[in-house]
């Protein structure tokens, strides 16, 4: 009969991977989940379903335990080894790429069943091991929790841990739920994109535009990092043709990523007439010395006039330097500027 301490050590490793179950669902892989559920179903509005996919998933995972438990019999209190399978399952579910639902490669399926393996192995050779007369609880305790943390390993190893898979996932998410000002919080602090990530916040800034024209791309474009502007003017130019996006903004953002500074300067000037000018359209006629913005906005002019003379200055200072260190030096202060990204587009790419 099971003692006391055995049952309490079994209980340990039930609750244990139950909590990292639903959070690893709930929490890390939500923009996942959600994304599945919504190939599925096709209903944007899945929240309750991917609650219920994850209760689903909880008890499939959790199914080979007591089958595991009958065919292997781990002794010596080795009761984590029984969630091994349940792990496997656990990370093989959660591969979603955002095109199969188990996008693993041929390598991480051989390298996760040898894992698996290698678990058993040594499950059963270590479980059937002499043991001591003398109760060695801690030791039982650490054998379960070292166990539990490699299957936790295995499980995210199997699982779709690309941060920027998740963030466009995400985005789509708020986009779709009309949340711009959401969509373009996501990730705002960090340097990794990519091309489709960014198209989705321009997406997103184009859409505030339409309630607020300048109030989107001419306040958020260049807060974030362009990896590949061939790619996001091209992208932006197939947006042309979709009603949601207003043409003239549409184009005005597709000039400045193309740093064609007299045509933007040419599709700004109607904005001249409202009563505030967008940070990056100022900076864009700044850089084409306009007159009329100057005439127009005399004190938001000349405050931009000075900040642009200083970076001048600064890239004066160092022009004898590479092109990667200049611009990697004048980043921190100048790296959400139009100037900076004017500057510096061609090694956009290395910089950051």
């Amino acid at each position: 009969m099971e003692n006391r301490e055995s049952k309490g050590i079994r209980i340990m490793c039930l609750v244990i991977f139950l909590t990292f179950t639903l959070s690893w669902l709930m929490f890390f892989q939500r923009d996942l989940m959600s994304a599945a559920v919504t190939v599925l179903s096709s209903d944007r509005s899945s929240s309750y379903a991917c609650f219920f996919v994850s209760v689903l998933l909880i008890f499939l995972v959790l199914l080979p335990v007591p089958i595991i438990n009958s065919i292997f019999k781990f002794r010596n209190g080795l009761y984590a080894a029984n969630y091994t399978l349940s792990a496997f399952m656990l990370g093989a579910f959660t591969g979603y790429d955002g095109n199969r639902f188990f996008g693993q490669s041929g390598k991480e399926w051989i390298i996760s069943v040898c894992f698996v393996a290698a678990i058993f192995i040594f499950s059963v050779i270590k479980s059937f091991s002499v043991r001591s007369n003398t109760p060695d609880n801690p030791r039982k305790i650490s054998d379960n929790l070292l166990i539990m943390t490699l299957l936790f390993c295995l499980a995210a190893f199997l699982g779709n841990t690309d941060e920027n898979l998740h963030r466009k996932l995400r985005i789509e998410r708020y986009l779709s739920k009309g949340q711009y000002e959401k969509a373009l919080q996501v990730g705002c602090n960090e340097e990794e994109t990519d091309s489709d990530i960014t198209l989705l916040r321009v997406k997103a800034m184009l859409l505030l535009d339409a309630d607020n024209p300048g109030s989107g791309t001419g306040e958020h474009l260049f807060t974030y990092p362009i990896r590949e502007p061939k790619l996001l003017s091209s992208g932006l130019s197939k947006l042309l043709s979709d009603p949601m996006y207003d043409n003239v903004t549409v184009n005005i953002a597709r000039a400045l990523v193309d740093c064609d500074i007299y045509t933007a300067d040419s599709l700004i000037m109607p904005f001249l007439r409202q009563g505030r000018l967008p940070a990056y359209y100022m900076q864009v006629l700044v850089l084409n010395e306009s007159t009329d913005a100057a005439a127009r906005f005399p004190e938001e002019f000349a405050k931009e006039k000075e900040r642009f003379d200083l970076f001048v200055e600064t890239l004066e200072r160092m022009k004898n330097d590479p092109m990667l260190i200049r611009a990697n030096s004048t980043y921190k202060e100048y790296g959400k500027t139009y100037y900076w990204y004017y500057e510096f587009r061609h090694t956009y790419t290395n910089t950051y």
